[in-house]
């Protein structure tokens, strides 16, 4: 089972390929969260905070049911991707 964190950094590379963002840079500065703090992540020393969850949602219309594991849908929008 995928962690939260695993979710959201498969995410990001789904918003790039739907070019949604260009890079990991306008992701963080979208969402509050600063670029060493994704490469924390990866390594498992951090953690993504409620807070960051919440504006992800907000910015990216994602089901934060999909960030926990219990939806398929990633987006909160008709025609939703799912992802496992």
């Amino acid at each position: 089972m995928k962690t939260p964190d695993e979710r959201i950094l498969r995410l990001i590379d789904l918003l790039k390929f739907e070019k949604r963002i260009n890079t990991i840079n306008e992701f963080c500065e979208g969402v509050g969260v600063i670029r060493q703090t994704i490469s924390k992540i990866r390594h498992g020393k951090a953690s993504f905070t409620v807070t960051h969850i919440e504006m992800i949602c907000k910015k990216y219309k994602v089901n934060a049911n999909w960030i926990i594991g219990i939806e398929k849908n990633v987006f909160r929008t008709e025609g939703s991707i799912e992802m496992v």
